[in-house]
Order: structure tokens, then sequence, then C-alpha cells
């Protein structure tokens, strides 16, 4: 009886502290502020001239933060439609790009490697550069 006794006292003890700690974490954690990413996107024309937007966001994914370039009066545009792969990008700032209709497409990298993910699912980390370039397919 003894040590059941101890055993419940020693659970409502563990369940306490963990509540404790659990409030001392959430009045204590790291607020995130407007702007924690710093990133560049960056764009290559067919004409091979980049434009670079520098831009400090809380976006999780490359669309957020394209769609936070258009809203802020940056100059960068771009549209494109929704199909079974995600957004595919079909004109950024105004240059077009549609491979059923001239054989181009704009390509992302990230931090110069070719991307693996499409706008809306291509994670945000700051520090990094996303550039999308004008490509013809050979």
């Amino acid at each position: 009886m003894k040590n059941n006794k101890k055993i419940i006292i020693g659970a409502v003890i563990l369940v306490a502290l963990i509540a404790v700690f659990a409030c001392v974490y959430k009045f204590n954690k790291p607020a995130t502020k407007a702007g924690s990413k710093d990133v560049v996107i960056a764009v290559t024309g067919s004409d091979g001239q980049t434009t670079s937007y520098n831009l400090s966001t809380d976006a999780e994914y490359l669309i957020q933060a394209m769609d936070e370039l258009v809203e802020n009066g940056s100059g960068f545009t771009y549209s494109g439609t929704d199909g079974e792969y995600g957004m595919m990008v079909e004109y950024i700032n105004d240059e077009k790009a549609i491979y059923a209709e001239d054989n181009a497409y704009w390509a992302l990298y990230v931090n110069g490697e070719y991307g693996q993910y499409g706008a809306d699912q291509q994670p945000v980390t700051s520090g990094d550069e996303y550039t999308w370039t004008y490509e013809k397919a050979q």
C-alpha cells in the first residue's frame, strides 16, 4: 500500500513538473519576428539579364514569398497555371515561357542547383537564393 502511495505521489509530481516546464517554455520561447528569413529571388530572362529581389519574409514556401514581392511593389510579377504537379509558372516579369507554345520554360534553381520542387512546394530557408531562369528546350 505504501508503494502505491509513493507511485501515485511521484506521478502527480511528475505531471506537475511537466506542466510547469510547458508553461515556462510557452512564455519564454523565441517569438518569430516579421521578416525572420532573408532570401533573394532572382530572375534571368531570355536576354540573359538578371534582376534580383531581396526579401525579408516569414513565408514557408517560395510561392508565398513571390506573392509578397508582387504585393510590396517591387516590380516582380508572375503567373501560371495549376496542374497535377502544382503550379507551373508561365510568366515572370511579363516574359512568357510556355513549353507547349514556344519550347521554353522557367527553370527554378536553389543556390545554383536545379530545383527539386515547384514554387508551391519549395521550402523557404533564410540565406537561400531562388533563381528563375528562362530556358529553351534543346
